[in-house]
């Protein structure tokens, strides 16, 4: 048995979202308040015995805050279950099929709804001629917290990712059609239960939050995992044995009771009272050793002493080890706890939920931990922020949860892709590659060249990382791109895909008939028909697709960068790639002709045939700077993949770009005049506007600001 679907409508981060779960291990993706916990929290409040059923008694704050108001809405929390067995827990929630016998899928439900009262009133409304929204409103203002209740259902089969299922159930809300309380639709909202209590104890679920003091975790004598594991073996002492081990400890609490110092400070504790008090007050006592004889409390007092790993090494207390080698121990303690409760156990199944288990941990060892979590009839669900533990998981068994406005959106990077796609996918995301899967925009690149200089490029000239943008640049190694850009989708990832690659025109004139053709020739018309070819397939493949949009170098990404205006940049790496006076000067003629034709060949030959493209990438990558122009379509790839910056980004690269360009004077007049626009007011029209007076025409800021609002509007 395992959670199959979890369905969250208006709570916390979740509008109306659905997690979709596999068998064994499953890993949620993303971002710091994406929602992590709260998915936790909501499965936890359906199935975890631990958390008291009062968690149910939501407050206002709980209520998702795209809602125009909460009052009146619903909280819904659902969980669907496959391959039921035959347990009581299974059959509680288990559907009903035709025939009247159980089906191996169930339901399990959590409403946390107005009461019947309120209902009641929103539905007499509905019937009402004359309603409008002053009286719904009159209704809703009326509703406190107070009048909610929490409500668990099994069995039941409405689809409230289904806005029209919502309102029929719930009630629509512009139209003021609300349902009839009297009269529920079992089918759809299930069979309200009070046996929650029942369903948790056929459901085993155990927690592992994120923020763990471990000491502090290891001393609590109910939350102890080291102390869980040692009442288990202090059970299976054998009688005889656990008899001479209590004998042993009273005949010591005897010897450490009758030392003589012991005696002395007794017999001075005594007098000092019978002097002070009086004899008739004087209570007798006695000092004695109270080390614990019962064999459980005497487990107690054991405690772990640990090393570095290395053999022979010296030991000391918990406290003394490292964060990640105190969450090493911890982590399985709590996972040798859940191993032995499994047998003695006998539950319908059994949940794991670990937060971040990357914790303070070393990024190899993160990896073989992930792949050596296998339980029986155990589904374990774990968050991460981990590529390494994200490259190592099944596509099929990821959701990535991304912030929007006022909600987070749950994509599925496996929804709609066979088998067979998932798997070259999984092939293909090593640890590096795999923060597509965390990024908010994405790159995808076809060599090292771009790879290198693309993130140098965007920071010296605007001043900015593309990772504090949230955009991740993936190197494709001349990989077929729709391979991985098949994620980005409307039925998967929700973020903008942008393909860098080239277009591979000839540099050189092809006029000629193809029989009359040099060696050179050859080589740029072959590249031509390929790169023609590309681009075709390339541009039928992104169509009708939001979200993947290809952008290409007219010729290559060197010849493009230095005709943008960058042959200074060329010209201060000939020092560093020849040796000879001569082998520079001749190269640097050729960048300093006013033929582009010579121009591109000479700085083709020192990438491709002197150096090698990766190592001139590296060269190169040190003399950019602020003045240095970003080709036009690689711009724009960033501008498409950048969609989710705001206005703040903009207005901080422009301050970068003015004080780069302008002297002391001009900044601080910038700066003044940029403070006097209310910032509630202030616009990207009206940055491009003040900008004009400090940035010459082509500034790439221009061009970025350009693109950027372009896309926005598609």
């Amino acid at each position: 048995m395992y959670i199959s679907k979890l369905h969250i409508s208006n709570f916390r981060n979740f509008r109306n979202q659905n997690f979709l779960f596999r068998p064994g291990v499953n890993t949620l993706i993303g971002e710091n308040g994406s929602g992590k916990t709260n998915a936790f929290f909501a499965i936890r409040l359906m199935l975890d015995s631990n958390l008291p059923i009062s968690a149910s008694r939501l407050v206002e704050t709980d209520f998702n805050r795209g809602l125009d108001r909460w009052q009146g809405h619903w909280i819904i929390i659902s969980l669907e279950f496959e391959d039921l067995d035959e347990s009581e827990g299974a059959n509680l929630l288990a559907h009903k099929l035709e025939d009247a016998t159980e089906s191996n899928s169930g339901s399990y439900h959590f409403y946390y709804r107005p009461n019947k009262k309120i209902r009641k009133k929103l539905y007499e409304l509905s019937l009402f001629e004359d309603k409008d929204q002053e009286k719904l409103n009159n209704i809703l203002d009326e509703i406190t917290i107070n009048d909610y209740e929490a409500v668990y259902s099994f069995r039941g089969n409405a689809d409230f990712s289904d806005d029209s299922i919502y309102k029929q159930l719930v009630g629509d809300f512009d139209h003021i059609e609300f349902p009839n309380p009297d009269d529920e639709n079992r089918d759809l909202l299930g069979i309200t239960t009070s046996q929650i209590y029942l369903i948790r104890s056929e459901i085993a679920c155990t927690y592992i939050k994120a923020l763990r003091d471990v000491i502090a975790d290891l001393r609590k004598t109910r939350k102890s995992p080291l102390l869980n594991l040692l009442r288990g073996s202090a059970n299976n002492i054998l009688l005889e044995d656990s008899t001479e081990i209590t004998d042993r400890i009273t005949d010591l609490n005897y010897i450490i009771s009758s030392l003589p110092e012991i005696n002395q400070l007794t017999e001075k504790v005594r007098k000092t009272l019978d002097s002070t008090i009086g004899f008739t007050y004087a209570p007798s006592l006695s000092i004695r050793s109270e080390l614990p004889e019962d064999i459980n409390k005497l487990f107690q007092s054991l405690a772990l002493w640990v090393g570095d790993g290395e053999e022979g090494s010296y030991q000391g207390k918990l406290e003394d080890l490292s964060l990640g080698g105190a969450n090493l121990i911890y982590i399985t303690l709590k996972l040798l706890e859940y191993e032995y409760k499994q047998p003695t156990e006998l539950k319908a199944a059994h949940f794991l939920l670990i937060e971040e288990p990357e914790a303070h941990i070393h990024t190899h060892i993160q990896k073989t931990m992930f792949d050596n979590f296998k339980f029986q009839n155990t589904q374990v669900i774990m968050t991460t922020h981990s590529t390494h533990i994200s490259s190592a998981n099944k596509i099929q068994s990821i959701n990535i949860l991304s912030k929007e406005k006022d909600e987070t959106v749950v994509c599925q990077p496996s929804n709609g892709l066979s088998d067979e796609e998932s798997k070259k996918i999984e092939r293909y995301l090593d640890a590096t590659r795999s923060t597509l899967l965390f990024a908010k925009g994405v790159i995808l690149v076809e060599g090292d060249a771009e790879l290198i200089l693309i993130p140098i490029l965007f920071k010296r000239v605007f001043g900015i990382s593309l990772d504090e943008v949230g955009v991740s640049l993936i190197n494709m190694n001349s990989t077929v791109f729709e391979h991985i850009a098949d994620l980005f989708d409307d039925q998967r990832i929700r973020r903008k895909c942008a393909i860098i690659t080239d277009h591979d025109q000839s540099l050189i004139p092809l006029d000629g008939p193809k029989d009359e053709d040099t060696d050179e020739m050859k080589k740029f018309r072959n590249s031509a028909i390929k790169g023609e070819e590309r681009k075709k397939k390339l541009d039928e493949y992104c169509k009708g697709n939001k979200w993947v949009q290809a952008f290409y170098a007219n010729y290559t990404f060197e010849i493009d960068f230095v005709l943008e205006g960058n042959i200074p940049e060329i010209i201060k790496t000939l020092s560093k790639i020849y040796k000879k006076k001569k082998s520079i000067d001749d190269s640097k003629a050729l960048l300093m002709s006013k033929d582009e034709i010579k121009v591109g060949l000479e700085t083709l030959r020192l990438a491709d045939k002197v150096v090698g493209k990766g190592w001139f990438a590296l060269i190169l990558a040190e003399e950019v700077t602020f003045e240095t122009y970003i080709p036009t379509y690689i711009l724009e790839a960033i501008a498409f993949s950048s969609g989710h910056i705001s206005y703040k980004h903009f207005e901080k690269i422009a301050k970068y770009r003015v004080e780069k360009m302008n002297d002391e004077r001009e900044l601080k007049d910038f700066l003044q005049k940029l403070n006097d626009i209310p910032r509630e007011e202030r616009t990207l029209n009206q940055l491009s506007s003040l900008l004009k007076d400090y940035l010459e025409e082509n500034d790439n800021l221009f061009l970025f600001i350009k693109s950027y609002e372009e896309y926005q509007l598609c």
